[in-house]
């Protein structure tokens, strides 16, 4: 056999990102499960509930208190403004709190853009469902309604040489949760544009699902594709392809907002993924460490999705008004948080509260002091 077959693909340069992806997974996972062995637990309640656990009443308790009727904002006007959003698991549950102070504000969004995480909480928002039932919804799932383990396959993984494997998750519990929520709508029919990216396992490209380019496909469906995060849900079968979370790619798919549907004049756009602005972390000082390379391992995993994340936030605010938001953390979905707010919603109601914080100064700020971009001004 010649060496260089089974070497090449081994010591390919562009496979380097993703040895430093399985290093840095692991690392977190194991200091994680290390620091809080609670996290085990989580899983095991998630994956393979107990009669015990079933009988657990889901914590519905309304985020935002008592109704209230909406007091606009003279300021805003007739503007058309936007909502985006980053992924980033269950802490993109601020998006409903976005939504309803936009509802306290007398703003309907114009457009709706999400990826990965957010997609959960984005789409029943364009669908015209208020804030507080989107809250009720999505507070009230347990993991059994989202989660579908395929335990037949993970059991014939090692006879079939991992054969048709591509995630432990069959995807059908979420699509056919959100279908409960959305009925059979489909994009084309979504009172508000919504576009999610997702990823063709193929041809490695991505496209944005949406009223625009695919009208016909269900809410339910969008869900389940946005969300497929490669080997954690199987991918999603689209036009003759198979699709997984565009979000691996584009973390901030502000390209709905700038070349598919008319532009926005004011954008309040949602970060739950990475520091303020896009900005990396700082690793100053990493060679003085053990295991220098290691510890400076995410870097190398997260510079072009962060590099595309910021031309993107450059490309918007260069055309249009831009509040980039933070309402949570973004170090609460570093390493197995991102499964622990994926897997629970005890946390979910907070991070709607702060979204709505948030998104309500920024409207404040945006009616007293609407800016001219450059576009405008154009």
């Amino acid at each position: 056999m010649d060496a260089g077959r089974v070497l090449d693909p081994l010591l390919d340069v562009f496979r380097m990102r993703q040895y430093f992806d399985v290093v840095v997974r692991a690392r977190d996972v194991a200091a994680g499960v290390r620091a809080d062995v609670g996290f085990v637990a989580e899983v095991r309640r998630a994956l393979l509930p107990l009669p015990l656990d079933r009988q657990r009443p889901a914590d519905v308790t309304p985020p935002f208190g008592p109704a209230r009727a909406a007091r606009p904002l003279a300021g805003l006007g007739d503007r058309r403004v936007a909502l985006l959003a980053t992924g980033g698991s269950g802490a993109l549950a601020s998006v409903v709190g976005v939504a309803r102070a936009m509802e306290d504000a007398g703003v309907r969004p114009a457009l709706v853009s999400v990826c990965s995480g957010s997609a959960l909480f984005g789409f029943p928002i364009a669908a015209g469902i208020p804030a507080d039932e989107v809250a009720a919804f999505v507070l009230g799932l347990r993991p059994a309604d989202y989660l579908d383990v395929d335990w037949g396959r993970l059991a014939r993984l090692v006879p079939t040489a991992g054969r048709g494997f591509a995630g432990v998750l069959r995807g059908e519990a979420i699509e056919r949760a959100y279908r409960a929520l959305v009925g059979d709508m489909t994009l084309g029919e979504l009172p508000i544009p919504a576009y999610a990216p997702i990823w063709n396992v193929e041809t490695n490209t991505t496209m944005y699902i949406g009223p625009r380019t695919t009208p016909s496909l269900p809410v339910a469906r969008a869900v389940r594709m946005a969300v497929a995060l490669p080997l954690f849900f199987d991918p999603v079968a689209l036009h003759g392809g198979w699709w997984c979370d565009g979000g691996i790619v584009d973390i901030f798919p502000v390209h709905p907002a700038l070349d598919i549907e008319p532009p926005a004049d004011l954008v309040l756009a949602v970060n739950g993924f990475y520091p303020h602005d896009f900005t990396g972390e700082d690793a100053a000082g990493w060679r003085d460490g053990r295991f220098s390379i290691v510890s400076v391992a995410a870097q190398v995993r997260t510079c072009q999705q962060l590099q595309l994340a910021r031309e993107n936030l450059a490309r918007l605010r260069a055309a249009t008004e831009v509040h980039l938001l933070h309402p949570v953390p973004y170090k609460v979905v570093q390493g197995v948080g991102f499964y622990r707010q994926f897997l629970g919603t005890r946390q979910w109601g907070q991070f709607m509260r702060q979204g709505r914080t948030a998104a309500a100064a920024a409207l404040r700020d945006a009616a007293r002091n609407p800016r001219v971009t450059s576009a405008a001004s154009g």
